[in-house]
């Protein structure tokens, strides 16, 4: 991929409490029980993120822990996308600064997501987002 990326292991969390402010605030809001979470940073619109399924949608372990993704963005406007899994239909949502979307294990499973690219020229402003996985209790029907 095309962006930073902080790594969970490395203990920098402890350090951040602007980072687990946003969390906590999210994990209560949703009423979710968080797993994993991510920092991305995209230094300027040239930066993005490919079409992809997020963990739980692949591995058995993760599918387990995991039936929802919570996402919030900060700083420069970009696009998230939705491309479903069988007949590439994409959808697009805009995400301007502030901007919370959220999808369930179902939605993982059928539809891939990314940051769209932005054409040219590149816009120097950053993107932050930090990301949730996590387990909610959900009415589910089979």
């Amino acid at each position: 991929d095309t962006h930073y990326i902080a790594d969970d292991k490395l203990g920098w969390k402890k350090n951040c409490p602007t980072f687990n402010m946003v969390v906590k605030k999210l994990s209560d809001y949703f009423n979710v029980d968080v797993k994993a979470t991510r920092f991305n940073v995209y230094k300027d619109s040239s930066q993005w993120k490919p079409f992809h399924h997020d963990a739980a949608a692949i591995k058995k372990d993760k599918a387990a822990s995991q039936n929802i993704t919570i996402a919030v963005s900060f700083g420069l406007e970009r696009e998230v996308a939705f491309e479903h899994s069988k007949t590439k239909t994409v959808l697009s949502i805009p995400l301007p600064n502030g901007s919370i979307y959220v999808f369930n294990k179902d939605v993982n499973i059928n539809w891939k997501h990314g940051i769209r690219q932005i054409p040219e020229p590149i816009i120097n402003e950053e993107r932050i987002s930090i990301i949730l996985w996590g387990w909610v209790k959900m009415n589910e029907s089979n």
